[in-house]
């Protein structure tokens, strides 16, 4: 036993029969002496025999699993000491994630939703690319080069689609799609993908202005509500770009500043994402109007009805779109290699 641990016994049989049995108490331990005695009566062989018993109070700090109690024995009868019993403590549970049997965590549930959305949004453009490229094909003749003005048009509505739509709108979505990505590489994702859809946007430009030139007689230039927006929706996109490059991509602009940028930012690419929405809405009527003759679009032919789906596809694309990118439950949460570079750039200001 340890020097810590080990009880002194005291016996003493003072007449009376009377047995008094003192612990004495360790210095070390920092307890008070309790006056409580305890009276048993023993049978020893001959005559009862009364002990009193004068017990140490229970230490203050509990007894660890490494302490031994020591016994002791008196008259035939073995005295434990008392151990302490170890008190239960309430602990704190904090919420945790539960894993799934692949060992990975459950998703929150806007997180789920969101991904089925997403998916939903990628299904409902890639459908509308394929339509357009189908009624193009079927009923208006494919695609051409400027030999022939009207198969060349029909670059337009394509690029457009592809370009000015689907790129567009998921370069808007490109930061809570890739929700684990660097931010940095999300900066030049998403400005490549801005070029990319500027490019095919000019390329698209390009072939209805000369559809319209070379033609025989040649057709007047913006004239419709549809060019009008559409020439303004372009231009809000240009100007959104090179704003957007200055403010977020090129190094020099205070981070304040970037800040205060971030909401026009956010705005005035929903607001031309929006608006090249109604030019294509608006533009696929006219075509389907003037194009569509025999039979006539009033009597919904096959062209006609393939018009109206793949209209009704821009809206479905653009409302999802539009919706991923303003719920605030969706929004992306920075990660630490975002906030290691955010401290580096106010560093280096």
């Amino acid at each position: 036993m340890s020097k810590d641990t080990d009880v002194e016994q005291q016996a003493t049989k003072p007449e009376g029969g009377v047995v008094q049995v003192a612990a004495a108490i360790p210095e070390e331990s920092p307890t008070t002496v309790s006056t409580t005695t305890t009276v048993i009566a023993v049978s020893n062989g001959e005559k009862p025999v009364e002990l009193t018993i004068a017990k140490a109070a229970t230490p203050v700090a509990p007894a660890t699993a490494e302490q031994v109690q020591p016994a002791t024995t008196i008259a035939g009868i073995e005295l434990a000491t008392p151990t302490a019993t170890p008190t239960a403590t309430a602990t704190a549970t904090s919420p945790t994630l539960t894993t799934t049997g692949s060992g990975k965590a459950n998703m929150d549930p806007a997180l789920i939703n969101f991904k089925v959305l997403y998916v939903l949004t990628q299904l409902c453009g890639l459908t509308m690319i394929v339509l357009v490229g189908t009624w193009i094909g079927q009923h208006f003749g494919g695609l051409g080069g400027s030999s022939n003005p009207k198969l060349e048009f029909n670059w337009h509505p394509l690029f457009m689609t592809i370009g000015f739509i689907y790129l567009y709108g998921n370069s808007i979505l490109i930061y809570r799609g890739f929700r684990t990505t660097r931010k940095k590489t999300l900066k030049l994702t998403h400005a490549g993908i801005h070029m990319a859809a500027f490019i095919l946007t000019v390329i698209a430009l390009k072939t209805v202005f000369d559809s319209h030139n070379l033609a025989s007689p040649p057709i007047p230039n913006l004239y419709s509500l549809h060019s009008w927006l559409g020439l303004s929706a372009v231009i809000v996109f240009s100007l959104q770009y090179v704003a957007g490059f200055v403010a977020f991509l090129a190094p020099g602009l205070r981070e304040n500043y970037r800040i205060a940028l971030m909401p026009l930012h956010i705005y005035f690419g929903l607001f031309g994402f929006v608006l090249a929405i109604a030019s294509a809405l608006m533009g696929l009527t006219e075509k389907a109007i003037f194009a569509i003759t025999n039979p006539p679009y009033s009597t919904l032919p096959t062209a006609g009805v393939l018009a109206n789906v793949i209209g009704v596809l821009y809206v479905v694309f653009g409302a999802l779109v539009v919706y991923l990118a303003t719920e605030p439950a969706y929004k992306r949460k920075p990660i630490p290699e975002d906030t290691a570079l955010l401290s580096s750039s106010s560093g280096n200001e």
